[in-house]
């Protein structure tokens, strides 16, 4: 199984620091980057001007893509700022919360798995001037990762061009940018990779022969080919920091141990992460005894392991890769049909680990693994897949499944044990182990271990545990998906169901609600459990995506497919934690389970966005860009389901709208459009509509029978210029719309019936509607701008958009009904300068709202 989530290392470089040349090649060229004029045999380059709307397919994670001149949506959002001679994406909050923007270089895998250096050049500028509004401030923070799962510390760029150093192990990188009031513009990305320094046999016949000349920083490159014997056989790095790797990766490149008590590798003089294996199988190696590590032993030592494959090896602990001591990184590999055998029972390995063995203190990280069909073959050996004793251990978007251990030992995939042992697993599939108890993951000391006051700290978070198995005379009694003894354990966003015994059993834990937000095939108490069938794609192909009958990846052929049910697990993880890089619509909530919060979690059903546009839109659209929109707000709304946003593109609609008692948000999209509705009314509402129905920023003009009619109906109005109709809005049988920031002027039989607004500009003002202290409202000349053509903008002696011609002018008048609208509402996207408060009427929290303030303001600048 193969994730891709959200570096360890990031710096800012400065401008004075390297002179950096930028020389434009085609892969396989050289390229002179530095003054030490290194060579690159690989590079990549990727620019977006932000001009031809790249970044919401480009980036792999981002917030909403929102219309620039709409009123901001419920949630952080980014839109692109078109100012005609520029144009740049910027990042919008939501009551302080961020907008992000998230990308993964190179977009799509175009070279082999390299270490890869580079840098990333944006340029930033903040909406606001801190020299004119100094109380106001955008920000721009970035962190950087090497592997999508790990991030470095959050950095605050200025405004300005920067330059961000970008490296990577596991030949990908990682960056998400995340502010407000910002924009940014010209990103440009170069990466590059060096060529090998020595290569094996060309110029030695051996790899340990090559290890042994190389110098620290060496590159030694061994070319495809089996490799047997002294010297390619229990490789010693020999405590340097340098890279071994493959040129055509582990297919192709093998080391074959020949079963003679050897092994693969042996890290055993600290080695650190600067010590780099890549691209090699590993296989045949047979340790007998209580030796630790079949195909790879790292002893107090912690390298970093890339993209190999370790399978039919043996050892007594970790017969596929031991550690004793050291904090490895393994990445990108598989542990396949590898063994742990002991004849030595009182050995502190005794058969345990046949995958992964970790004792005496390890401190392993293993992201985007497959462990599989590896067997314990002692009778008292644990953890026949993850074998954790007094370590640490963090699995992330890995597949631990049939593995098996034998009779009545533990964990079947997993082991933790022991004082001071603490395993993170995340967005990882534990599945068809089998074990005598814990099938999936056992927690405690094992049945013949010493018994002490230490608890194990575990944490399971969006992980798929399923389908495991128990044997022997334990399994009446046994967890098959998880078992916990007196553990610190805490599960959340998972999905555990369909193992043997008792899908989870935790015996004296720690936490009084252990289990949160997770479907469990037994009723567990906690916050936003269920016990219901995941509806799994296909169980018995090990395919454990979610069923969606709007969306579900389906790995065989790398594409999305519609299924007839729908699982419960989508968008009902811990809503708490970020949806991460789920595919739209995803409903603002993670799923549930091993694909929750990747780019291949089933999409939930909602909400979406719908466009209208009746200069260019079909019904026969999908309505869900632009260039596929609507061509009536109608059949729209037809099409939504509750919770839905419709955004509707400037023109004059000749439409009477029912909301068919639909929670639905509907709202212009720019410049607000004009209903008309000569014979009826333009919004009717029936019943059902609460204030979760939202109409706003339109100007509806021109109804026969009135601009909006609620019928026992009470949705929420904001916004709107109503104006030159029979009636303003009407209400019948006990309809209670809420009606705030509102114009309502000149409509020929009254304005309000049966209703009452706040802050709003009522012509006729009488009763709940007088003007006063209490509703805000206020009854004077709006001061449309040109009313008989049409142009309900307010008039303003600091600036006015005047529509068609695309520019700003000023009047002699202010209309009172600038800063006029309820305080509690921020002015959204309104231009600066604002007072602070948004404006009543059809324009009000748009960037086409009248200016306010005596300082003329660069209008391009202070778009938002």
């Amino acid at each position: 199984m193969r994730f891709y989530g959200t570096g360890h290392n990031e710096a800012e470089r400065s401008g004075t620091g390297c002179l950096w040349i930028t020389v434009a090649i085609l892969i396989g060229a050289a390229v002179c980057l530095s003054p030490c004029r290194v060579l690159a045999d690989w590079s990549y380059e990727y620019r977006d001007d932000f001009r031809g709307g790249k970044a919401e397919q480009d980036s792999y994670l981002h917030s909403i893509f929102w219309p620039q001149g709409a009123f901001p949506p419920q949630e952080p959002y980014l839109y692109y700022l078109d100012t005609g001679q520029q144009r740049e994406l910027a990042l919008g909050d939501y009551h302080g919360q961020p907008a992000h923007l998230g990308y993964c270089f190179p977009l799509r895998s175009v070279q082999p798995s390299l270490t890869v250096r580079g840098y990333l050049q944006v340029d930033v500028r903040f909406t606001y001037s801190a020299d004119v509004f100094p109380s106001l401030s955008g920000y721009l923070r970035y962190s950087l990762s090497s592997d999508g799962v790990t991030w470095s510390n959050p950095r605050e760029l200025g405004e300005g061009s920067h330059d961000i150093a970008l490296e990577s192990v596991s030949g990908t990188c990682y960056i998400i940018f995340y502010g407000t009031e910002v924009l940014i513009d010209n990103l440009y990305v170069r990466l590059y990779s060096f060529p090998a320094m020595i290569h094996v046999p060309s110029e030695f016949s051996t790899i340990q022969g090559a290890i042994d000349s190389a110098s620290y920083g060496d590159i030694i490159e061994v070319a495809p080919g089996t490799y047997r014997g002294d010297g390619n056989r229990d490789i010693d790095f020999r405590e340097k920091a340098i890279t071994i790797r493959s040129s055509a990766g582990p297919d192709q490149t093998i080391i074959d141990c020949e079963r003679q008590n050897h092994r693969g590798f042996y890290f055993h003089r600290a080695e650190g992460a600067s010590s780099v294996l890549r691209g090699f199988t590993i296989t045949g190696a047979h340790l007998t005894g209580s030796e630790v590590g079949g195909g790879i032993y790292c002893e107090s030592s912690s390298p970093t392991i890339v993209d190999c494959v370790i399978k039919q090896c043996t050892a007594a602990l970790g017969g596929g890769i031991g550690f004793s001591g050291g904090a490895p990184t393994i990445i990108d590999c598989t542990i396949e049909d590898c063994l742990a055998d002991s004849d030595d029972s009182g050995a502190e390995s005794g058969g345990n680990g046949a995958g992964i063995g970790l004792m005496k203190g390890s401190d392993a990280m293993i992201v985007n693994c497959t462990i599989r069909n590896n067997i314990n073959s002692s009778q008292a050996g644990c953890g026949a897949g993850v074998y954790c004793w007094q370590s640490k251990v963090w699995l992330s978007n890995s597949d631990i499944s049939f593995n098996r251990t034998m009779a009545d030992s533990s964990g079947g995939g997993i082991f933790c044990g022991g004082s001071s042992s603490r395993l993170t697993l995340e967005r990882c599939i534990v599945s068809n182990n089998t074990a005598g108890s814990g099938g999936g993951v056992f927690v405690g000391p094992p049945a013949n271990a010493r018994q002490d006051n230490t608890r194990e700290y575990v944490r399971i978070t969006n992980c798929t545990i399923a389908d495991n198995s128990l044997t022997g005379t334990l399994s009446a009694s046994s967890g098959g998906g998880i078992h916990s003894v007196s553990s610190d354990i805490v599960i959340r966003s998972s999905i555990v169901w369909y193992n043997d015994g008792t899908d989870v059993l935790l015996l004296n834990p720690t936490s009084n609600n252990p289990i949160l937000y997770s479907n469990t095939g037994q009723d567990y108490s906690g916050l936003g459990n269920m016990s219901l069938p995941p509806l799994f794609a296909s169980a018995t192909d090990s395919d454990y995506h979610l069923q969606s009958v709007t969306g579900r990846y389906d790995p065989r052929y790398s594409t999305w497919v519609l299924d007839s049910s729908h699982s419960p697990c989508i968008d009902a993880g811990d809503p708490q934690d970020s949806v991460g890089s789920e595919p739209y619509p995803n409903g603002r909530r993670i799923n549930m389970g091993a694909y929750g919060g990747t780019r291949e979690a089933s999409k939930g059903i909602g909400p979406l966005i719908f466009h209208v546009d009746r200069s260019s839109g079909s019904d026969f659209n999908s309505g869900t860009s632009r260039s596929d929109a609507f061509a009536t707000i109608q059949r729209a709304v037809d099409e939504t389901i509750s919770g839905d946003t419709i955004v509707v593109w400037p023109g004059t609609y000749r439409e009477e709208v029912t909301f068919n008692r639909k929670a639905v948000t509907l709202q212009s999209a720019d410049d607000a459009a004009m209903i008309t509705a000569p014979n009826g009314y333009a919004f009717s509402f029936y019943g059902a509509e609460s204030s979760m129905s939202v109409l706003r920023n339109f100007v509806i003009t021109g109804c026969g029978d009135g601009g909006i009619f609620c019928f026992g109906a009470s949705p929420k109005l904001t916004n709107l210029t109503i104006a030159d109709n029979q009636y303003g809005i009407v209400a019948y049988d006990g309809a209670d719309p809420v009606i705030t920031n509102c114009i309502l002027w000149n409509n020929e039989n009254g304005d309000l019936f049966q209703c009452r607004a706040h802050y709003s500009c009522i012509e006729v003002a009488t009763g709940v509607n007088a003007i006063g202290r209490d509703n805000g409202n206020i009854s004077t000349d709006p001061l449309f701008a040109d009313p008989v053509s049409g142009d309900y903008h307010l008039q303003s002696r600091y600036g006015r958009f005047l529509p068609g011609e695309n520019v700003w002018v000023t009047d002699s008048l202010s209309s009172p009904c600038i800063d006029a609208g309820d305080p509690s509402v921020y002015p959204g996207r309104e231009r600066m300068p604002h007072g602070g408060r948004v404006n009543i009427g059809a324009y009000g929290g748009t960037p086409f709202a009248s200016l306010s303030a005596s300082i003329w303001w660069d209008v391009n600048r202070a778009s938002r």
